[in-house]
């Protein structure tokens, strides 16, 4: 079975071991919990996952870099 190791609230890593070594330890039962998951009042918790925001380049802002890299190009010869 699947044991959670819990440090201060956070799931730090996640073994595989029977029930006796998982008492001893005082680690908690996950059937799908992982690290990075929280623990609180007898549940897990997945971590919410951010998606990074990539700002999209106006049309001018791009006609800048062009207008710059083919300069540096004829610069070359």
């Amino acid at each position: 079975m699947r044991y959670a190791i819990i440090e201060n609230g956070t799931v730090v890593n996640v073994v595989v071991a029977d029930a006796q070594l998982a008492a001893e330890n005082g680690w908690i039962a996950c059937p799908d919990a992982g690290p990075g998951w929280t623990y609180a009042d007898g549940v897990f918790t997945a971590p919410v996952v951010v998606e990074p925001t990539v700002a999209t380049p106006t049309k001018e802002q791009l006609m800048a870099e062009l207008t710059a890299l083919t300069a540096k190009i004829n610069a070359l010869g």
